[in-house]
């Protein structure tokens, strides 16, 4: 092995995330370093002479293997076979520098490293969105969402999608999947505890998906998570998108609710240079009545024109409207294939859609069925 190992390579330890756990309460009392390894798997736990040898490639690696003893060395062949360290001068997932969690959730941590991870190695850019990172940047009090955020290359959500799906998520029963018209893309956990957010465009912005990511990538920050740097929109431009989240209209249920207006409001009063990114990113029309109160009277007119992407059709009173307006903008042989869909859906669809309306279908045939019948109910009910 030595002869064969250049002089410049030695051990370095890889990871596609990595936490300093030792002390924590969320692990047994000799976990060392929670790990995930550079291929597909569950994070894992570094103990005893294993965890120190890691430690000491991320304080000094590259390390030649004949700096080991043959033992210490059996353990590094071990750790190579996790796919935790390689033989090499350098190497994309390399851990250079390791610290405690900065989230409460060391695992939740672990999924911001892996998806930044997993992103990269598909050479796909992605910026992470809402979650712990507003509280990071004093945007608002409250730490944890239910899922991980993220906006990505408009053109590639899909392909980021099918990359994930090894890595322990499902890709959500979708019936607008293959058009543009829905902004999201749901994975679904199947082991990790929270859900995967991967969105093409932000509702409620007037410019389109390409140039709106463009802006947002353009002057986003890092910020560490799990020793991997991750991508997050600058303060003032995620309090616009924090702000738009918030007022977003539920699909189906009408106008949006007066009350969202006070939390959108205090995403953009808590940071300077909000109203310039509204205007720069065209949110000016989606969040008129909370950006006036921070600007002179009429100084927004100017920038009030256009319609705000997904707002229209999101605010009709019921899914059928909202749906059939939603299809308007696409040709007919797909509107017609949507119609087909949401009437009579795939399996998978039919069997979310009962279990998202409390029903206990048992099989794809008679969740059709229901979903029909609540369909047709609710039209008729908003009709009267």
């Amino acid at each position: 092995m030595r002869s064969s190992v250049p002089p410049d390579h030695g051990w370095i330890p890889i990871a596609y995330g990595a936490l300093d756990i030792r002390g924590s309460d969320h692990f047994a009392e000799d976990a060392d370093v929670l790990v995930l390894p550079t291929r597909p798997g569950e994070a894992l736990c570094l103990v005893g002479e294993g965890a120190t040898l890691w430690r000491r490639l991320v304080a000094a690696g590259p390390v030649a293997p004949a700096s080991f003893t043959p033992e210490e060395n059996a353990i590094l062949a071990h750790l190579s076979d996790l796919s935790l360290v390689t033989v090499a001068a350098s190497h994309p997932a390399q851990i250079t520098a390791l610290h405690p969690p900065t989230l409460s959730s060391p695992l939740h941590e672990l999924v911001y490293a892996l998806v930044a991870r997993v992103a990269a190695h598909q050479g796909i850019a992605c910026v992470f969105t809402k979650g712990p990172a507003l509280r990071l940047q004093g945007l608002r009090e409250r730490e944890h969402s239910g899922d991980v955020d993220l906006w990505c290359d408009p053109a590639r959500v899909d392909e980021l999608a099918d990359a994930l799906v090894p890595w322990g998520w499902d890709l959500a029963p979708d019936p607008w999947r293959g058009t543009t018209i829905h902004h999201t893309a749901t994975l679904t956990p199947r082991r990790w505890g929270c859900e995967i957010d991967i969105h093409r465009r932000f509702a409620g912005l007037v410019l389109d998906d390409d140039r709106a990511f463009a802006l947002v990538l353009r002057d986003a920050v890092p910020l560490r998570f799990g020793a991997v740097d991750v991508l997050v929109p600058a303060p003032a431009t995620h309090a616009v998108l924090a702000a738009l989240h918030a007022v977003r209209p539920e699909i189906g249920a009408g106008p949006r609710a007066p009350a969202t207006s006070a939390s959108a409001r205090a995403f953009l009063s808590r940071v300077e240079g909000s109203v310039a990114r509204a205007r720069e990113l065209g949110a000016v029309p989606a969040l008129r009545l909370e950006l006036e109160p921070l600007t002179a009277p009429g100084s927004l007119e100017a920038d009030a024109a256009g319609t705000p992407r997904d707002w229209a059709w999101r605010q009709q009173p019921d899914h059928v409207r909202a749906y059939w307006m939603a299809m308007s903008g696409v040709s007919w042989p797909m509107r017609a294939r949507l119609i087909l869909r949401f009437v009579w859906p795939p399996d998978d669809v039919a069997m979310a859609s009962a279990r998202h309306a409390g029903h206990s279908a048992t099989t794809p045939q008679r969740a059709r069925w229901i979903r029909l019948r609540r369909g047709i109910r609710d039209w008729v009910r908003r009709r009267r």
